[in-house]
């Protein structure tokens, strides 16, 4: 049967993935995560489609949006800026951090199988829409598994256990990869090897934001030695570094033999986007850092590797029969 990348209007061939981010966010309603994170509200069909759109005029072929189901995750806003753009857009069920979640969520009030229910039957059956649709099912499915590990002291709270439990039996039931956020002072291989224990293969793991919350090439390196992914995406975030120093520790990590687990994105929000006001939009690292990794010396192979191969194989799941 082989693989097929899930995305919001179907299944496709890997290979008709195109340049692919692996680790956007396209719509954020209102609702928690936006009151704690001004910067995380963008719920503008319209603005989000331009940006698409450009995107796709830039050479893009594909984004993973990478906010959860009850998160403030707009489905049926994703599928319809798919259709409209031709941009495919690969979504996320999954949990995000607690925090972003009310008192009466799920994943509080939630036990381990009814959790690892409705992950399998975003993937399978459709995902839930915005709360301010209704939260009501649609046909568009999800294609990965979100998942975040907070502050280390966080993790050891039963509500992680249950979670990151629901999505493993999640994975393992429809064979769709796992997206990890990492968060500051969390430790990236301490969930690997939690991961691995609970015997996900290392394949169906995407480390994000390692480039971002610890900038260090012999810890990347550690983690990539187990064979998961690691997606970066602090570019154009001179708050931590510069370009040049992320396509410097890029091109590190290649030379060092891994330029099959290397994912790029830029985790977008309201603030990183031109259509929503911003200095930049989701076609910058097609037409602003590529440039610059070319300067760093990668050519057009191991560009194609990180941002076309790598994405077509992390991505992909076993068809189902749906």
């Amino acid at each position: 049967m082989g693989n097929v990348i899930r995305t919001v209007c179907g299944d496709i061939p890997p290979d008709s993935l195109g340049h692919c981010q692996c680790h956007e966010h396209l719509f954020i309603e209102k609702g928690k995560p936006s009151e704690l994170v001004p910067s995380l509200l963008m719920e503008d069909l319209e603005k989000t489609s331009r940006e698409l759109s450009e995107y796709k005029k830039a050479g893009g072929g594909a984004v993973v949006d990478a906010q959860p189901v009850h998160c403030g995750r707009m489905a049926e806003f994703l599928v319809e800026a798919s259709q409209k753009t031709g941009v495919h857009v690969i979504a996320s069920t999954g949990f995000h951090k607690t925090v972003y979640y009310p008192e009466t969520s799920y994943v509080f009030r939630g036990d381990e199988e009814e959790i690892t229910s409705l992950y399998i039957r975003e993937i399978e059956e459709g995902m839930i829409a915005s709360e301010q649709s209704g939260a009501k099912q649609i046909a568009g499915r999800a294609g990965v598994i979100k998942t975040a590990v907070d502050r280390d002291e966080a993790m050891r709270d039963g509500v992680y256990e249950k979670l990151f439990s629901a999505a493993v039996h999640a994975s393992k039931a429809t064979g769709a990869t796992i997206l990890c956020h990492i968060e500051f002072e969390s430790d990236a291989l301490a969930l690997t090897a939690r991961l691995l224990k609970k015997d996900v293969p290392p394949q169906k793991i995407i480390l994000c934001h390692l480039d971002r919350v610890r900038f260090d090439f012999q810890y990347h390196e550690e983690c990539l030695r187990h064979g998961v992914y690691l997606e970066y995406d602090t570019i154009n975030r001179t708050a931590h570094h510069d370009d040049v120093s992320e396509a410097t520790l890029i091109h590190q990590i290649l030379n060092a033999g891994y330029e099959k687990q290397i994912l790029l994105g830029l985790d977008t929000t309201n603030r990183r986007l031109r259509n929503y006001g911003a200095g930049m939009g989701l076609d910058y690292i097609i037409n602003d850092f590529m440039p610059v990794l070319k300067q760093e010396g990668m050519g057009k192979t191991l560009l194609d590797r990180m941002l076309v191969e790598n994405p077509q194989e992390a991505l992909g799941i076993c068809r189902s029969d749906h």
